[in-house]
């Protein structure tokens, strides 16, 4: 057997740049324990916590809320609820009560963890709490149809590459469409098949809409991505979609209405892309059919 047959889990000599302890006398028994802080489970998820920003708190409330929801046995939604309650009775409570658990006066008062490091929260643990604006790399799906116009299409491409923003030329079939004035797009993907999980933003260019406003595929497209708190930018006949998103002629802050692409239409969805979401729209999602 060669010599250096060993299994893979041996570290090398200290020749060859392994560890080697320091050489010092001791006394007593020598034992290998964990510091009683390997005990402590709760501190750094409270400091998580308590660190981010208030929708951010209510995303972890959703999903704690969506994931026990299919969880089959109650005693383990109780224990998860349980390990909450240790680490913020604010959380534990919004999770409990969205799975219908009742928490015990005993978890009610649990006392929190001790901070870490004196810190009772941290702006770099959050997304949100120090926005850097950057937008590049980010995608945006440009909803496509008959008889686009060109010239919004070309100032939304040049807009959106200026910034290093990719724009997804979607339609309701794959291929290319044609535009007003006789160009050629290629489509990218279809509203079904490339849905708005996928992108940062939406923006419908003006055109032909009579097809594209009784297209279901793409009416559920805008309202999903309304939901999810995404900016939205209707252009020309376009703005007929602000009905079913339940947005007033007015408009709302993240739903741009506007006749065309030119002026500050642009540059005010790009201002909204850097904010990656429009928390502000949170309290009317709920009636979204999507």
């Amino acid at each position: 057997m060669p010599k250096t047959s060993r299994p893979r889990e041996t570290p090398p000599g200290p020749k060859r740049g392994g560890f080697e302890s320091y050489q010092e006398r001791v006394e007593g028994g020598k034992i290998r324990e964990r510091s009683p802080s390997f005990a402590e489970y709760y501190a750094h998820p409270r400091l998580f916590w308590l660190s981010q920003t208030p929708f951010e708190q209510q995303h972890i409330i959703d999903a704690f809320s969506f994931e026990l929801s299919k969880v089959v046995r109650e005693y383990i939604r109780e224990r998860v609820v349980d390990q909450l309650a240790h680490i913020d009775v604010h959380l534990a409570n919004a999770v409990a009560g969205n799975l219908g658990i009742t928490l015990s006066e005993e978890q009610r008062n649990i006392a929190p963890p001790k901070e870490v490091n004196g810190l009772k929260k941290d702006p770099s643990l959050s997304l949100y709490a120090i926005p850097d604006g950057a937008i590049k790399g980010r995608v945006v799906a440009v909803l496509l149809n008959d008889k686009t116009r060109a010239d919004d299409v070309l100032t939304i491409l040049q807009a959106l590459k200026a910034q290093g923003v990719h724009a997804k030329l979607l339609y309701s079939r794959m291929g290319s469409v044609v535009t007003d004035d006789g160009s050629v797009l290629p489509v990218a993907g279809t509203f079904a098949g490339a849905p708005s999980l996928t992108v940062d933003g939406v923006i419908v260019p003006g055109g032909d809409l009579s097809q594209l406003l009784n297209n279901g595929d793409a009416l559920y497209y805008l309202l999903e991505a309304y939901k999810h708190l995404k900016p939205i930018t209707l252009l020309g006949d376009a703005r007929q979609f602000s009905a079913a998103l339940q947005v007033g002629a007015q408009g709302e802050e993240g739903v741009i209405q506007a006749e065309d692409a030119s002026g500050s239409t642009l540059d005010d969805f790009l201002g909204l892309l850097r904010a990656h979401r429009i928390w502000s729209r949170m309290s009317k999602i709920a009636s979204i059919p999507a």
